[in-house]
């Protein structure tokens, strides 16, 4: 089964994660990207929350993205950067290294 990882603060996560190929990370975030192992690791894209409101209309605050994906695509090892906090001001900018494993 494949797996959505949310990670609220990647401030406290260690300096590498472990996943399967098809995981998902969801990281709390502004921005980030692929440094190595784009093969490996598909930045998915930095995107804003929103909710389906009770009349089906989808309300979308205003501001910057607040949520960054990645997916799993293959065994291997990336690197990624991952930016939080205000991206026009006060951006802070965490590396991890990303190990994904074959399906068992």
């Amino acid at each position: 089964m494949k797996r959505l990882v949310e990670i609220q603060d990647v401030r406290l996560v260690g300096p590498s994660i472990t996943l399967g190929v098809g995981d998902v990370l969801l990281f709390n975030g502004t921005g980030g990207h692929v440094q190595s192992g784009d093969h490996i690791l598909e930045y998915q894209g930095a995107l804003l929350r929103a909710v389906l409101g009770d009349d089906g209309t989808i309300l979308t605050p205003q501001g910057p993205p607040n949520v960054v994906l990645f997916r799993a695509r293959a065994p291997g090892q990336a690197r990624i950067d991952v930016i939080q906090g205000d991206p026009w001001h006060r951006s802070e900018t965490t590396t991890l290294h990303i190990k994904v494993e074959a399906d068992p």
